[in-house]
């Protein structure tokens, strides 16, 4: 049965249409057309109060859709002293200092489609669209870490039926860890006894002295980890009969949530018995410049308007140096 739209519903959205099209200074969002910087500015802090962790990376605008890395962290001492009546100064480059790989910014589509009914349902709200735009803000922040944990490869059509974590719509940071620093990276790990690994712990401070650049160990690192990797610690201690001083040192101790001597975050989508040793200011997104557009049109086939989203964007470790990646951590 076919749905229209309340003329109060369609009052608000063709009042929203009309407040983004000024915002970007064209007569119609009916056609497809650039947003213009300072909205986009806006999107993306939009993106980085949705989920906290995104306002942690670096999400940065580039011109070009391919190129070098800007090694945002890297680490290369610049105090120097010369004798120029022998020699001159030689000057040391910031940024990347070793070119292992390049971004490549692909296009990446956040379309959405605003169903008639829910209009309808949602219309005696006085700022409905900007709560149903909020929605899908929060949506697009967590679709950009799915990518960033789960992003294997870019398909030329995605599925999300087969890949719900989105592993086919671009390469985010874990693999490109994979790809191309596999020597900062341990896989199927047992911890317990008789094994290497006695207690998560070791793990932890044996990956930071072993896999970590010596110039990194002590620049703040975090251990991103899995929900199930702080609860496998941390469980067993719990889960004992405490008098109620114990039961407060313990409530303290598990406030803490450490890994060895790292702090640990959760992060929304973080894989299972995974942990990533790194710095947050470590990854990066990056957006090619000019390349947000939208197009927002009714769709009374479908019974909804739609918002045509796409951006040109790149998942980006900036110092592999900086990272160690320890996957299928499994406690024996």
């Amino acid at each position: 049965m076919s749905v229209a739209l309340h003329p109060d519903a369609l009052q608000k959205l063709r009042q929203y249409q009309s407040n983004i099209a000024r915002a970007n200074n064209v007569d119609s969002v009916q056609t497809t057309f650039n947003v213009q910087p300072v909205p986009h500015q806006k999107m993306i802090q939009a993106y980085q109060k949705s989920a906290e962790f995104l306002g942690q990376v670096n999400m940065i605008p580039v011109g070009d859709a391919h190129g070098q890395k800007l090694g945002l962290n890297a680490d290369r001492s610049v105090a120097s002293t010369t004798n120029t009546m022998i020699t001159k100064r030689r000057p040391t480059p910031m940024g990347a200092v070793e070119l292992i790989d390049e971004y490549l910014c692909t296009q990446t589509n956040y379309d959405v489609a605003y169903l008639w009914s829910l209009l309808n349902a949602w219309r005696h709200m006085p700022d409905f669209f900007n709560k149903l735009a909020s929605m899908v803000t929060r949506q697009v922040a967590l679709d950009k870490l799915k990518i960033g944990w789960h992003g294997e490869m870019r398909a030329a059509t995605s599925d999300k039926n087969t890949y719900p974590l989105l592993n086919d719509v671009n390469i985010g940071w874990l693999q490109k860890i994979r790809q191309f620093a596999p020597e900062r990276r341990l896989e199927d790990i047992s911890i317990g006894s008789g094994h290497d690994f006695k207690n998560i712990d070791a793990m932890i401070e044996s990956a930071v002295e072993d896999l970590i650049g010596e110039q990194y160990r002590d620049a703040g690192l975090i251990a991103i980890c899995g929900r199930g990797i702080v609860n496998d610690k941390y469980l067993p201690i719990m889960n004992q009969e405490l008098a109620p001083t114990e039961q407060i040192a313990m409530r303290n101790i598990y406030g803490t949530r450490q890994l060895g001597t790292l702090p640990t975050l959760h992060v929304p989508y973080f894989p299972e018995k995974t942990v990533l040793i790194t710095k947050p200011s470590n990854l990066s997104i990056y957006i090619q410049e000019g390349t947000l557009r939208r197009y927002l049109k009714d769709e009374p086939e479908w019974d909804r308007t739609a918002d045509y989203q796409s951006v040109n964007e790149a998942y980006v470790v900036e110092d592999y140096e900086m990272c160690a990646l320890l996957e299928n951590v499994e406690y024996d």
